[in-house]
């Protein structure tokens, strides 16, 4: 098993395309799983990336609705864990990465070490429940309004979390 799991759900590919720009950063030092069938994985792995889509009306991406019951069942002391948030802000403002919040919250009752909070800085979303203290609760993503400053935003990030040399 590898140092880092990245898990993410994709139903339109921008969360896979996502996780596999860390796979080309972190290389062999992360593995990828598609959440819906690979819950179980988390336990063999203490860093963790979670990628969650936000949909609609602020839930997270089926497959993570899906497979929440599990993911409230592991036990996360000792895990940490970073996560990216992908949303639109421009069309879904009011609930801009909402979708981390109901995660967030079971790993953090679970015991996890969650890092890599950000700035809401140059962005211009109404409201988020993905936001404490003024932070993302992770790495926000939105990669319609914000393309350009994606792959950016996520190197840094990575560096920030991670030792990725």
């Amino acid at each position: 098993m590898k140092q880092i799991g990245i898990f993410y759900s994709s139903s339109r590919g921008k969360s896979e395309f996502t996780a596999q720009m860390i796979k080309d950063l972190l290389k062999e030092k992360c593995e990828l799983f598609k959440i819906i069938n690979n819950v179980d994985k988390i336990n063999n792995v203490d860093k963790l990336i979670f990628i969650i889509p936000t949909y609609g009306a602020g839930i997270p991406q089926e497959d993570w609705i899906k497979s929440l019951e599990k993911i409230s069942q592991i036990n996360f002391t000792n895990k940490t864990i970073g996560f990216i948030g992908r949303g639109n802000q421009g069309f879904f403002a009011a609930t801009f990465i909402d979708g981390i919040k109901p995660i967030y919250d079971i790993v953090i009752e679970k015991g996890a070490k969650v890092i890599g909070f950000t700035s809401t800085e140059g962005y211009t979303f109404v409201k988020s429940k993905a936001v404490i203290d003024n932070k993302f609760i992770g790495l926000a993503l939105d990669e319609l309004f914000m393309y350009q400053e994606t792959k950016e935003k996520l190197e840094k990030w990575l560096e920030k979390i991670i030792d990725i040399n």
